[in-house]
């Protein structure tokens, strides 16, 4: 049971880690966003906007994967731990009666 209880500790880390950079990652988009330049052509000037609003959704939607990541580590850790304390509580049943 020792093994698990590190199998543990290390999910919740890693899901912690996630949870921080995925709102590191929001923080920092607007930073490395450059804005957008007028052309003096109005139709290179939509383009380029176009450009610059994909790569925004593009921003956004890493960070939303990072958070999915960070949502599946919590579940995992949520199940180990349950599996964990219905195990236990398993074997406690079958070694009650052989104290």
């Amino acid at each position: 049971m020792g093994d698990l209880k590190v199998v543990l500790g290390d999910l919740s880390s890693m899901a912690s880690t996630f949870d921080e950079q995925a709102k590191s990652y929001r923080d920092i988009t607007p930073r490395v966003t450059p804005p957008i330049a007028a052309s003096g052509d109005g139709a290179l000037d939509g383009i380029i906007k176009g450009a610059m609003d994909l790569i925004a959704i593009l921003h956004e939607q890493m960070a939303t994967a990072i958070e999915g990541h960070a949502e599946k580590l919590h579940t995992a850790h949520d199940a180990y731990e349950r599996q964990d304390i219905d195990n236990r509580f398993l074997y406690d049943n079958l070694m009650k009666d052989e104290s």
